[in-house]
Order: C-alpha cells, then structure tokens, then sequence
C-alpha cells in the first residue's frame, strides 16, 4: 500500500497512506456533478435577470473560473477538501509538513486546466499512477500530496460519537496519526472488552497495548502520566479529531 512519511513542525514523523488514483477520480466526478448542480441553479437565476445573450456569454466565459474558484475555496476554507474529497475521504497536505498556503492551493486549482479540464485527465492519471507520491502536476508544483484520511469503513457513528466527547480537545499525541484505522479499531475494542469483562487478562492486554503505543509513538514511559486505559482513550480521542 502506498504511503508517505512526513516530519511535521512538531518534528514528529508520520506515515499517511497516499490516496490512490481511483478514489481521487470519484472524489473529482462528485465535485463535478455537485458543481453542476449549483451551477444550473446559478443559470437560471441569471436568466430571471438577464436576457438570454447576456446569461448564456457571462454563463459560458464563466463556467472554467467558477469551477477553478470552487476548489479553492473549499480546499482553502475546509481544510484541504473539497465536498468530493470530504465524502470519498482525502485530503490535501504539504510534504514538507507545514499547513497549505493559500498559494498552494490556488496551484492546485490553476493546474486543474492543463492536469484535468483541458486533457481529459489523462496526464493527471498517468502521473498519479506512476509517480513516488502518487501528485499530479498540480501537487508537484505546489509541494502537496492527496492523502486517504476516511474512518467511516471501520468506525461507525456511534462509535465515533462516543470516542469523541468533546468538541474544543487539544490533541497531546499528534504522532497517533501515523497509525491506521485498523490500528484504532484494536485498542477501541481492547478497551471496550476490559470494561465489560474487567478481568486480569483483559485488563494485562490493555495494558501491553498501552505499552506498544507508546514505543510506536517513540514516548518516554516518564511522559505517559496516564494510567493504560486512560492512555488509550486519549490515543483514539487523538486519532478522530486530527484525521477526521
């Protein structure tokens, strides 16, 4: 499976699993027909307002800027996705661990002319498929790749609901999102069997686990001042709110 690691500012390293070129393509044909639809809506208010030559010039020259501007702004505003990303489960980040730039996504955006809307997506798919980090143009240029960051296919929504009880939590791990929703769904469901058995296997598994964690996440035991239960939950607290 695909994947990059990156050394956040925090000098944390952490691996992602790139997204492949499949799931950028259904992120991309849901951003279209979302745009399309907002677009027809646009049209026919201008043609409320306008006459016809009018709405269909300014419609016309209008269309590729438009789309261009949606993608910006939501990837600028939503934390690197766009509704198609978000719904598919990508999202854009820098490899070199800091933020996205306003710049860098209005790369991303200008690019999608000669990567996408001008070539059919050919040279997107050919680069996504054969480059080191799976970037089409667009991503070399700005210094960002397309991670898959979606939990939906192993944690439903009550459990996440019930992972995540409060909405202003400062994460304490940030190196927790170098595991995987496999990884989460292990210690989520170590923690559940504890609780509902209580008994010293179940209670020495968790605690085995704890310490797994904390050499996955490189942690002195002098800086886990938690007891293992409590070290786990906030690990999966951790791990919701920073790839969510």
């Amino acid at each position: 499976m695909d994947s990059v690691t990156i050394q956040t500012t925090q000098n944390v390293r952490i691996d992602y699993q790139l997204a492949k070129a499949g799931a950028r393509i259904g992120a991309f044909f849901i951003d279209a027909v979302v745009f399309s639809i907002g677009y027809w809506v646009l049209s026919m208010l201008l043609l409320n307002f306008m006459n016809s030559m009018e709405s269909f010039t300014i419609l016309a020259l209008g269309t590729l800027f438009c789309f261009l501007g949606y993608y910006f702004f939501l990837e600028l505003f939503n934390r690197g996705q766009t509704l198609g990303k978000r719904i598919v489960g990508l999202r854009v980040i820098r490899l070199d661990g800091r933020d996205p730039t306003p710049a860098d996504f209005l790369t991303r955006s200008i690019f999608l002319l000669p990567d996408v809307l001008l070539s059919s997506g050919i040279p997107a798919l050919l680069l996504i498929s054969s480059g080191r980090h799976n970037q089409r143009l667009g991503d070399m240029v700005a210094g960002t790749v397309v991670i898959q960051t979606a939990i939906s296919s192993v944690f439903t929504l009550e459990e996440i609901m019930g992972i995540t009880s409060r909405e202003d939590h400062e994460p304490e791990f940030p190196g927790v999102q170098r595991f995987t929703n496999h990884d989460m769904m292990v210690v989520k469901r170590a923690l559940q069997r504890s609780r509902k058995y209580g008994n010293e296997a179940h209670k020495k598994a968790v605690r085995k686990l704890a310490i797994r964690i904390a050499d996955e996440l490189e942690l002195d035991k002098k800086e886990v001042k938690y007891t293992p239960e409590k070290f786990l939950e906030k690990v999966l607290l951790d791990f919701i709110v920073l790839t969510r």
